[in-house]
């Protein structure tokens, strides 16, 4: 075949790539209703949830109980049918992520994909969301947003000088606050005790097998799920699969050098950003418009424009929001978008396009949630903000082994890890704040 031919075979795929949304991309952002949601429970006002109580500690069956919150998307298929099939319990990940969200938004397509015959169930793992308690180690929304700003998302960790430490005496700080306000809530969130729930809603469907879809930290449930309860799985789905060794051990490693958690994530991350570089070139200037001659071109441009924004963040000023494009922005917005490639690069090149040109709007406006509304108390109230939010934290540091208190230690795994991935910037996060969780007893399952 002609070069001519090849090359422009090679950019009518990659322009298809830049120009189209893949099916399973749209199908999981799909925006779905959920009508007629019901169990065998209390249902609330808006008949979309319902709960269902669970013992905070199977070890005291008898004592305090959690409720788990509930939605489902019903079979078209009558529970007395022989082709009714059930509930699928479903996983966003996270952890922390919301069931429920996850089904109102995406139970339909879901639905389309696995067939009629089943229920979807969506619902908040404890200390998540809707389901009570909820775990948070601040008494107010507002409070948790003066101290730590949590509803930003994904930070730099080294954005600046003095990063690193902050972030590590801001753990400090939270683990004190967590255990202080809630020591009798928290060493129950965990993946063992929200497995024994997913038993538990198995069973209140009047059944005995599990059937199962989830989703990153959900592969992880799934899998915790199967190694306790075996003689219980129906059919069991791990989607975008995490080391789960990783993810629960923490020891020491025979070397010597800091210990890991979550330290296989990254593996391939670079990878998906290189792809960006290679598909915007193969496609060429009219489809990709932050094009240059060579892949490598594209990567120094990028390059450049986090230099520009260091030393000179971007004002933006858009018709709902406002803000800055500084270094950290530009990379947790780019960093989001590498979780789902196919769908982001488009936009993502033309944010990028335009902020070479001084321009941050688009790119502001990628990834800009809500701002922080005082409304939370309020009657009926529907403000993500107001939900507890410390599950993650929470179910990461009891999941795992400890993690070492010393800063300098910290540091060496750091300074370690950020050699071998370009992003451990925003993933050190994660293991950060386990460093000031208090080092309790645990009692879950090992496996």
């Amino acid at each position: 075949m002609p070069e001519a031919s090849r090359t422009t075979i090679y950019r009518v795929i990659a322009s298809v790539s830049f120009g189209l949304l893949l099916v399973s991309s749209i199908s999981l952002y799909l925006e779905g209703v959920i009508n007629n949601v019901h169990v065998d429970a209390k249902l609330n006002k808006s008949n979309k949830f319902s709960w269902n109580k669970v013992p905070l500690n199977y070890s005291d069956p008898t004592a305090k109980k959690a409720t788990i919150a509930l939605t489902r998307l019903p079979s078209s298929f009558p529970p007395e049918s022989p082709g009714y099939r059930g509930p699928i319990l479903l996983n966003p990940g996270g952890p922390g992520g919301s069931g429920i969200d996850f089904a109102l938004r995406a139970g339909e397509p879901i639905s389309a994909i696995v067939g009629p015959q089943f229920d979807l169930v969506g619902f908040d793992p404890r200390g998540i969301g809707r389901s009570t308690p909820g775990a948070s180690f601040y008494e107010t929304a507002l409070e948790r947003e003066l101290w730590s700003g949590a509803s930003s998302g994904f930070e730099v960790i080294n954005a600046s000088s003095d990063g690193l430490a902050r972030a590590w005496a801001n753990a400090a700080i939270n683990g004190k606050l967590a255990w202080e306000r809630q020591g009798d809530v928290l060493g129950h969130i965990n993946t063992d005790q929200t497995a024994r729930d997913m038993l538990s809603i198995v069973k209140a469907h009047g059944r005995e097998k599990l059937s199962y879809w989830g989703f990153s930290y959900g592969s992880v449930l799934g899998a915790t799920f199967a190694s306790m309860f075996p003689e219980n799985i129906e059919r069991l789905v791990i989607d975008g699969v995490v080391d789960i060794e990783d993810y629960y051990k923490n020891d020491r490693p025979p070397n010597g050098s800091p210990p890991a958690l979550w330290s296989t994530n990254l593996l391939d991350t670079s990878k998906t950003m290189n792809s960006f570089f290679t598909y915007c070139h193969a496609a060429g200037p009219y489809f990709c418009s932050f094009y240059a001659p060579t892949p490598d071109l594209i990567a120094a441009n990028l390059t450049k424009l986090y230099e520009s924004v260091k030393s000179r963040p971007v004002p933006v000023r858009t018709a709902t929001s406002y803000g800055l494009v500084d270094y950290s922005r530009l990379r947790t917005s780019i960093f989001a978008s590498l979780y789902k490639p196919w769908a982001s690069y488009p936009a993502l090149a033309n944010a990028l396009s335009a902020l070479a040109r001084g321009d941050g709007a688009p790119l502001f406006a990628m990834y800009d949630p809500p701002k922080f509304q005082c409304n939370c108390g309020v009657e009926d109230s529907e403000d993500d903000s107001c939900l507890p939010k410390d599950a993650q934290a929470t179910i990461l540091c009891n999941d795992g082994d400890p993690v070492s208190s010393q800063f300098e230690e910290l540091e060496e795994f750091y300074a370690d890890m950020s050699k071998k991935f370009e992003w451990y910037d925003i993933w050190a996060g994660i293991r950060t704040s386990c460093t000031g969780w208090p080092h309790k007893p645990k009692n879950r399952f090992r496996g």
